[in-house]
C-alpha cells in the first residue's frame, strides 16, 4: 500500500475543505506521499475499493483513539470506516487525528496478527506543533494490546527529516526521505531511500544493520546480567533511525536511568539521583566529586561498557568535574552534570554524557542517516 503525504494549509477554509474529502469518503485513503515545500495541504486520493475492518482491526484503532482523546474533549469522532478519526476544537486551534492500517502480519512469528500503523495529526498550518504524522509498528501481546510499539517519523514541524513516499513491500517499509526544508532552509535538500524491517526483537533500518558499527555490539543490554535493572527497551531513532536502547536500574531508592544509541559512533548516557543528601554536603564540591566518581565506577563494573567509563573516570580522578565538554581525549566527548534539584533541595542530580567517536563524518543528523563515512566534497557544507 503507498501513502501520500498530507502537508500544510494557509487558512481554515482549506484544512475544513481537506478534512471533509479526506474523511466523508467511503473508502480508505491512500496516502501517496508527495514532497510540497509550501504551508498548504494537498488533497488525498481513496483507494478503488472500499476496505471492511474486521472486528480485531476495529477495537484496535478504538482502543488508539481513546488513547489520544484521553482526558481532552473533543469536537468529532468517526469509528465506522477506516480511517479513524478524531477532531479537537483545541481552543480555536482544531486539529484532527486519524488512524489507518496499512499493513498486518506475524512479523515475530508467534502466532498472533501484527501492525503497522499510519498515524496523521493535521492542525491548520504545517509549522504548527499538532501537524505530524509516522508509521508505527504494533508487535502484539493479544489481540488488542501490543507488547511494543517502534514509531518512525513520517513528518514534524522541525524534524530533520520528511517521508515522501512510503511502500510496504515483502514484510519491508520502504520510503524516501528528503531533509526538512525548515531544518536545513537554504540548503539544496537531499534525498535518499531507505527500508524498515522488524527483525530480531526490533525494528531497523537495514542498512543500519549493515553499515553501523553499533549494529555489531555482541549484546544488546547497557547493564550487565544483574537482579536489579528491571526494565530493558529496544526501539528505533526517531530522525536517524538508528537503534536505541534504554534500561533502569532500581535498588532500593536508586534508581538509574540508561540509554545508548548510535552508528558509527556511540552515544552512552546515565542518569540517577541521590536523596536526602545532608544540607551542608549537596552544595560541596569534594562530595559532589566523589559522588560522582562512585557512580561512574559501578557503572564501569556493571556496564558492558567499562571500557569507555573507565577512560571518563580516569580523567575525573585526576581533574574538576565542570560542567564543560570535555574533548582533550582523542575520540571522545564527554561531561558530568551535577545539580541541585529544584522542588526537592535534599536531592542531588547527577548525569554523564559520553561520545564515542570512531567516524567524524557522522556528527550531524544526515550524514548519521545516510550512514556516511567520507569527507564531504570541497563544494558542500557539512
Amino acid at each position: 500500500m503507498t501513502y501520500k503525504s498530507i502537508y500544510f494549509q494557509s487558512n481554515k477554509i482549506m484544512l475544513l475543505a481537506f478534512i471533509a474529502l479526506a474523511f466523508s469518503c467511503k473508502k480508505e485513503v491512500k496516502a501517496v506521499y508527495k514532497k510540497n515545500t509550501k504551508d498548504t495541504v494537498s488533497t488525498v486520493e481513496p483507494k478503488e475499493e472500499k476496505v471492511i475492518l474486521t472486528e480485531i482491526e476495529s477495537n484496535l484503532l478504538k482502543r488508539l483513539i481513546n488513547e489520544e482523546i484521553g482526558e481532552q474533549k473533543y469536537k468529532e469522532m468517526q469509528i465506522n470506516e477506516s480511517p479513524y478519526y478524531v477532531s479537537f476544537a483545541n481552543d480555536g486551534d482544531p486539529y484532527t487525528v486519524s488512524f489507518a492500517i496499512i499493513e498486518k502480519g506475524d512479523f515475530n512469528n508467534d502466532g498472533i496478527i501484527d501492525y503497522v500503523i499510519y498515524r496523521s495529526s493535521e492542525g491548520m498550518l504545517g509549522g504548527n506543533v499538532n501537524t505530524n504524522n509516522e508509521f508505527v509498528f504494533y508487535i502484539m501481546k493479544d489481540e488488542i494490546k501490543e507488547k511494543e510499539s517502534h514509531r518512525i517519523l513520517g513528518y514534524a514541524p522541525f524534524s530533520y527529516n520528511i517521508i515522501d513516499e512510503a511502500d510496504f513491500v515483502d514484510n519491508k517499509l520502504k520510503v524516501e526521505v528528503t531533509q526538512n526544508f525548515r531544518t536545513y532552509s537554504g540548503q539544496d535538500l537531499k534525498s535518499t531511500n531507505l527500508s524498515f524491517i522488524y527483525k530480531n526483537g526490533n525494528v531497523y533500518e537495514e542498512s543500519y544493520l549493515s553499515s553501523c558499527k553499533m549494529a555489531k555490539l555482541k549484546s544488546k543490554t547497557i547493564f550487565n546480567a544483574i537482579p536489579e535493572v528491571e526494565k530493558r527497551t529496544r526501539s528505533i531513532e526517531m530522525h536517524n533511525y538508528t537503534e536505541t536502547i534504554s534500561e533502569v536500574y532500581k535498588k532500593n531508592d536508586t534508581i538509574i536511568k540508561a540509554s545508548v544509541e548510535g552508528c558509527d559512533n556511540l552515544t552512552l548516557e546515565f542518569s540517577t539521583s541521590y536523596k536526602k543528601v545532608e544540607p551542608d554536603k549537596i552544595d560541596d564540591t569534594e562530595f559532589r566529586k566523589e559522588t560522582a566518581l562512585q557512580l561512574l565506577g559501578f557503572l564501569a563494573e556493571n556496564t558492558q561498557f567499562s571500557k569507555e567509563i573507565n577512560i571518563v573516570r580516569k580523567y575525573y580522578q585526576n581533574n574538576a568535574i565542570t560542567e564543560d565538554f570535555i574533548e582533550k581525549i582523542k575520540g571522545y566527548k564527554f561531561a558530568v552534570f551535577i545539580h541541585k534539584n529544584d522542588e526537592d533541595k535534599e536531592e542531588l542530580e547527577i548525569s554523564v554524557q559520553i561520545n564515542k567517536i570512531d567516524n567524524p563524518y557522522q556528527k550531524e543528523n544526515w550524514e548519521i542517516t545516510t550512514r556516511n563515512k567520507t569527507a564531504p566534497k570541497e563544494d558542500e557544507d557539512y
